[in-house]
């Protein structure tokens, strides 16, 4: 990501969709089950439900390639040590090392709104969301059921 964030009505109307989205009913779960389950990237899928008909490959590939770095240098690193610290670590009381693991958890979503921020000026949002090119860029199952809960909740939303 070379270029910073600007704080544009579009980068504040993706993160409230975001939010919103990843707050629907069994969003979440899913969105955290495709992730690990498939190496999803969560801000990128939500993006591309945010931009509905627009999310063609084009598209999707330039967003990828604009939030990889970041993604690679921030988003990974913050989530491999959130969950790194989940289990108790020796001489550490564990209210301490919840508040630090809290800590990494806030900076972990910072980044990746910051991603979410640089997505928003890539594409034309347009139509309703469409899952399915996402799923072919990214090597899915276009009726895997949790991506077609996602868009389902994401055209509820729309």
């Amino acid at each position: 990501m070379e270029r910073e964030v600007p704080d544009t009505e579009p980068a504040r109307a993706l993160w409230d969709f975001a939010v919103r989205l990843y707050g629907e009913p069994g969003v979440s779960e899913a969105c955290l089950a495709l992730q690990d389950r498939c190496g999803v990237d969560i801000p990128l899928m939500l993006w591309a439900a945010w931009l509905g008909d627009g999310a063609d490959l084009p598209a999707l590939r330039a967003g990828d390639r604009a939030v990889g770095p970041w993604r690679a240098r921030a988003v990974r690193p913050l989530r491999a040590l959130r969950r790194h610290l989940r289990d108790s670590v020796a001489g550490l009381d564990d209210e301490v090392r919840e508040g630090w693991r809290g800590s990494v958890k806030r900076l972990e979503i910072e980044a990746e709104r910051l991603a979410l921020g640089v997505l928003a000026g890539i594409g034309r949002r347009s139509g309703r969301p469409d899952l399915a090119p996402f799923a072919a860029a990214f090597g899915l199952e276009p009726g895997c059921p949790e991506l077609k809960l996602v868009e389902e909740a994401a055209r509820r939303l729309t």
